[in-house]
């Protein structure tokens, strides 16, 4: 097991950031919009290859607010296509609050490396880091969905609040 401990500062209210994070992994884990077919995925260059595309891993995400933490979920995914071949995650990811307006989006947890033994020398000689980069890649991805979420609500307020003032 390798554990995972990543975050990413962000420029929203962890509450908002909390709200955000739950209808994505919703959408992720039932497929939907945008989301359906999500993936995690490593670019060829750090594979050691000529970097003209990336690797992507279809996904099967489960996702449950945690009860005992505020603005928490936990969450699990696995391969979508090949489970067995590819490492499966369990931990945490959520939101902490930082300074005024801003947050920390955080993944904590840890992956299962497939194949055993033969995972491991796989992870460490030839691939190094893939999984974990991955996961950075993932955890970008949710960060990025997450501001531009509340982003957008915050503009939508901003516009109903324009409008009803001067309608009156």
């Amino acid at each position: 097991m390798a554990d995972v401990r990543l975050e990413r500062a962000l420029k929203v209210p962890a509450d908002s950031g909390a709200d955000a994070l739950g209808e994505t992994l919703k959408a992720i884990a039932e497929q939907q919009g945008m989301w359906r077919g999500f993936a995690l995925h490593v670019g060829l260059g750090e594979l050691r290859l000529p970097d003209v595309g990336y690797i992507a891993i279809p996904i099967r995400l489960t996702a449950s607010k945690d009860p005992d933490q505020a603005r928490t979920y936990a969450i699990a995914f696995t391969s979508a296509n090949l489970p067995a071949a590819f490492p499966g995650f369990n931990g945490v990811l959520g939101f902490a609050q930082a300074g005024l307006g801003e947050s920390t989006l955080f993944l904590r947890g840890a992956y299962e490396l497939p194949l055993q033994f033969f995972g491991r020398l796989f992870d460490a000689a030839l691939m190094p880091r893939v999984a974990e980069r991955s996961l950075e890649n993932f955890l970008d991805e949710i960060a990025s969905a997450c501001e531009a979420r509340v982003n957008q609500r915050e503009a939508e307020y901003a516009r109903y609040q324009f409008f009803a003032r001067n309608v009156q």
